[in-house]
């Protein structure tokens, strides 16, 4: 079931607008799908993987940059 249809790319798109920076990113566990699939319909680009903030569940980064902060 996906929880956030609906209401949560408000909050995504207001986050990107008040930005104030040419680069804006954010991350997500692997574990948590439902906000990657959120991410990437939002268009937020993967840029990378870090191991070690939690156990046996590494953190991905995405980043939205330039006009696409609009």
């Amino acid at each position: 079931m996906d929880h956030w249809r609906g209401s949560t790319p408000y909050g995504v798109r207001a986050s990107r607008r008040g930005a104030g920076t040419p680069k804006l990113f954010t991350s997500t566990n692997v574990s948590n799908q439902p906000m990657q699939r959120l991410l990437q319909r939002a268009g937020w680009t993967p840029a990378g993987l870090l191991h070690g903030l939690d156990e046996d569940d590494p953190e991905l980064f995405y980043l939205q940059k330039g006009r696409e902060l609009r």
